[in-house]
């Protein structure tokens, strides 16, 4: 930052010397990427968006005070907004340049966040069915798995800047069902991955073969991206998810300078 409060985006070299200024209390630096995460007490594997190995760029999380799996899945609560906002104004003072939600369904506040802080903020992995339905065929279908499916609603959609048309392509299969899946909300502490991949493969695997139209899947849950590579093996289709979200965003605002051979 300058004694302005605007951002310094120039990628610094080694050894390179500047003039610097920091915003009060933000005192940490390095973390251009910042995820609002919700309280919850299961383990993180390498691939989920709350496992900081997941990626090769610094992250920083920050939680949803008074929220909870409950409030944002089942209800899209409005009286948790203020604590989600506070995590990403928390985020923006320490430098983040980019603002995530470590779960699809905080994109019920979508446009509330985004108003509530100077950098961009993408609250749910749903915000890359415009980009993906551009890229498929007219009669092609965008297969969606998620953690609940008759909580994933139109109304999220839009909030998630999705018309109406592309909402249209959308098949949803939801995950609440499986068992293993669902022990995230109701048994905390442990789960078996073993099982979680079989279960989630299958649920793909039924979608492909009960919609073949579907030209690409998107994962909501960030539980699931661990499991992207077993079902895009299983389903022969590309398969999008909130860390192809956050990689995406990370390069966005993190751009260095292109050297090579000529």
């Amino acid at each position: 930052m300058d004694e302005n409060n605007t951002k310094y985006y120039g990628y610094i070299e080694p050894g390179e010397d500047m003039h610097y200024f920091i915003n009060k209390d933000g005192f940490r630096a390095g973390f251009n990427v910042g995820i609002i995460v919700l309280p919850a007490w299961f383990p993180c594997q390498p691939g989920h968006v709350t496992n900081a190995t997941t990626f090769h760029f610094p992250v920083k999380y920050e939680e949803a005070k008074q929220s909870s799996i409950q409030s944002v899945v089942k209800e899209g609560s409005g009286d948790i907004v203020d604590g989600i906002i506070e995590a990403a104004k928390k985020l923006e003072r320490d430098g983040c340049r980019v603002i995530i939600g470590d779960c699809g369904y905080f994109g019920h506040y979508q446009k509330k966040v985004a108003a509530s802080v100077e950098v961009p903020v993408y609250m749910s992995g749903i915000i890359q069915v415009p980009i993906i339905s551009i890229g498929l065929k007219p009669e092609q279908k965008i297969g969606i798995l998620c953690a609940d499916g008759p909580n994933l609603t139109f109304e999220l959609f839009q909030e998630c800047g999705v018309s109406k048309e592309d909402y249209e392509r959308c098949i949803i299969y939801g995950a609440q069902d499986q068992p293993e899946f669902s022990k995230v909300a109701i048994e905390p502490g442990n789960l078996d991955t073993r099982i979680i991949r079989k279960e989630l493969v299958g649920l793909a695997e039924k979608m492909v073969k009960e919609h073949p139209e579907i030209g690409a899947i998107l994962l909501e849950c960030t539980d699931m991206p661990p499991y992207a590579a077993s079902i895009q093996a299983a389903t022969s289709r590309p398969v999008f998810d909130t860390v192809t979200l956050i990689n995406y965003l990370y390069h966005v605002v993190s751009q260095r300078h292109y050297g090579g051979f000529i």
